[in-house]
């Protein structure tokens, strides 16, 4: 009698939680635009929300409607058919506590497998460690003078509003979650270099713990600890941890799905695999190369279950649950995606030059160049030695390692099918950034190798355990150490320091006068324009339309692109509007000169 006066009780709460759905969907598909805009501009501090225009309300009104009758629908059934209504709640409150209870297990298995234990105190204590001073090694990095990529990034989509940030794919510069993670900050915070990168610099310095959660997972705790310090020191990935872009986003999805894949291979966990598939189409959200990582991590799934190295509780359902989940991803990816479907088309995600096929010679010949330009990238700022050893304890883990015995398949092979696979369907030559997620994967695999390989040797001598932890010690403080060096002497520079473009913004705050206009040309553009942002100068400076009276114009020149003052204001068909004849150079520095022109 008790349960069901309960689910009575909560049949008549979804009636009024309901009915309240109903009649603001119906107000809303039902008021006209002007009262509804007098309604949203009374919520502003200045009595106006700019943002909401007659195209925003038609879009709402559109899917107001049909969820307005939605609504009633479930109103009048609800009332209407009581008996009923009361037989599904109840056969859903049921269902939900068997899926909670299923689901805590579940949560409990993961978190077993992910985290560590109790006996793992120790390396947590370490790995803290080697998270506070990855943290530091990029801190300073946030201040550092903006870049082409990033301020385009901020400039053309993510300051522009959450409806531009999901719509608008003009370029592949709009990485889209981390578009959206972008312009949430900016929204809370404002439009500083460190709040614009802060979502890359907070991906950046979580991809050091995840590191070491897979080489644990995959190998044993000393060589996740060994990849962590590496990951946390390494120049490439300080640099990408604090630049507005999203690979260090796919880079951390990356480490997460397989820590996932490696746990779903072992378990029947709907958790893990339903983390699998929105961190899969996250990442794709973000850049639709993630198709790498996805493929190498399915692929290893795949490999493991030919050679029967996966859980017995599958039986018969196990590729079931690899079709199944892989749908789910391409499914929730596409729905993502659908705003910019509709808004910039298709083509411009599946047809843009950057994924442009190749024909088979060029192919063929971008495949080395590429490998060397992505390996100089990683060993950016490392001695030749490093790499030397990077080399060898790459190959070494090919057959030194002892993998646990549920990872027989080695993640490495699973890797070069898919993406050999891939590349050669493709026949495209991706820049090195896009093979960024791989380097902590490298880092793992390399340090396995060296530690295995000094295993074998220290195996055979008196105390050779005992040198072996000191080994791993010094393999783990080493990078931090460089680190410490590469980075603390320069700290408070770093800080404080200013880029040219800024100087020269700075220099045009206090120079321009109403009637004036800045010509400038890439690649400087969207910086300067970005440091004038800052300093609370309106974009009409910048704006150069035919026709547009002006007094001066002040022409932007970089001497380090080679550029003049006649190949600047011919890039931006201003040659005719100025004065050419009367020049004056009002700045010089190392990189720019500034000339004033009057309007001709």
């Amino acid at each position: 009698m008790h349960q069901k006066s309960r689910i009575n009780q909560l049949r008549l709460t979804l009636i009024r939680v309901t009915i309240i759905g109903g009649v603001v969907f119906g107000l809303l598909f039902l008021l006209p635009f002007e009262y509804q805009k007098s309604w949203v501009d009374e919520l502003a501090a200045d009595g106006t929300v700019q943002s909401y225009t007659l195209g925003v309300y038609t879009s709402i009104k559109y899917c107001a409607g049909p969820l307005a009758v939605l609504f009633f629908g479930v109103i009048v059934f609800l009332i209407g058919f009581k008996r009923r209504a009361n037989s599904l709640i109840n056969s859903a409150v049921l269902s939900s506590a068997k899926f909670l209870s299923l689901r805590r297990g579940e949560i409990k298995e993961l978190i077993k497998t992910i985290l560590p234990s109790k006996e793992d105190a120790i390396p947590l204590m370490i790995l803290s460690g080697i998270i506070i001073l990855g943290a530091f090694f990029r801190y300073a990095y946030l201040w550092r003078p903006m870049g082409h990529d990033e301020t385009y990034t901020f400039m053309a989509f993510a300051s522009r509003g959450l409806r531009i940030s999901i719509t608008d794919y003009h370029l592949p510069n709009n990485q889209v979650f981390h578009t959206i993670l972008v312009n949430l900050a900016y929204q809370m915070f404002g439009d500083s270099p460190a709040i614009i990168r802060f979502p890359a610099f907070l991906a950046g310095i979580l991809i050091i713990p995840a590191t070491y959660i897979t080489g644990r997972i995959f190998y044993y705790s000393n060589v996740g600890l060994v990849g962590a310090s590496i990951v946390a020191s390494l120049p490439v990935l300080i640099d990408y941890s604090t630049t507005a872009r999203g690979y260090t986003i796919i880079t951390l999805f990356a480490l997460l799905i397989i820590c996932l894949a490696a746990h779903v291979k072992d378990h029947r966990n709907m958790l893990a695999w339903g983390l699998l598939v929105i961190f899969s189409s996250l990442g794709l959200y973000t850049n639709p190369t993630m198709i790498y990582p996805i493929g190498m991590a399915y692929t290893w799934l795949l490999l493991s279950k030919l050679i029967h190295d996966v859980s017995d509780t599958y039986g018969t359902k196990y590729y079931l649950y690899l079709l199944i989940s892989s749908l789910a991803i391409i499914i929730i990816a596409l729905i993502l995606y659908l705003p910019i479907i509709l808004y910039s088309g298709l083509q411009s995600l599946i047809g843009n030059d950057v994924i442009e096929a190749l024909g088979w010679s060029d192919f063929i010949q971008s495949i080395e160049p590429r490998i060397r330009k992505t390996w100089l990238e990683w060993n950016r700022a490392l001695p030749h030695l490093i790499s030397l050893i990077a080399i060898i304890g790459l190959i070494a883990s090919l057959f030194v390692p002892k993998l646990p015995k549920n990872k027989r398949m080695p993640l490495i092979l699973a890797g070069i099918l898919w993406i050999g696979t891939a590349l050669l369907v493709q026949r495209v030559a991706p820049w090195p950034r896009i093979w960024l997620f791989l380097l902590p994967f490298f880092v793992i695999w390399i340090s396995a190798g060296i530690i295995g390989l000094l295993e074998l040797v220290f195996r055979r001598i008196p105390r050779g355990d005992s040198l072996m932890v000191g080994l791993i010690g010094i393999f783990i403080t080493l990078p931090l150490i460089t680190g410490l060096m590469r980075n603390y002497p320069q700290y408070d520079q770093k800080l404080h320091s200013q880029g040219e473009v800024e100087v020269v913004a700075d220099f045009l705050m206090d120079y321009l006068q109403p009637k004036d206009v800045v010509v400038v040309t890439s690649p400087d553009t969207v910086v300067l324009k970005y440091y004038l942002r800052r300093n609370g100068l309106a974009k009409e400076f910048t704006e150069l339309e035919k026709g547009k009276s002006f007094e001066r114009a002040i022409v932007v020149v970089n001497q380090a692109q080679e550029q003049t003052l006649e190949v600047v204001l011919e890039r931006r068909n201003f040659m005719d509007d100025v004065n050419i004849t009367s020049v004056d150079e009002i700045y010089r520095s190392r990189r720019f000169i500034l000339y004033q022109l009057p309007e001709d």
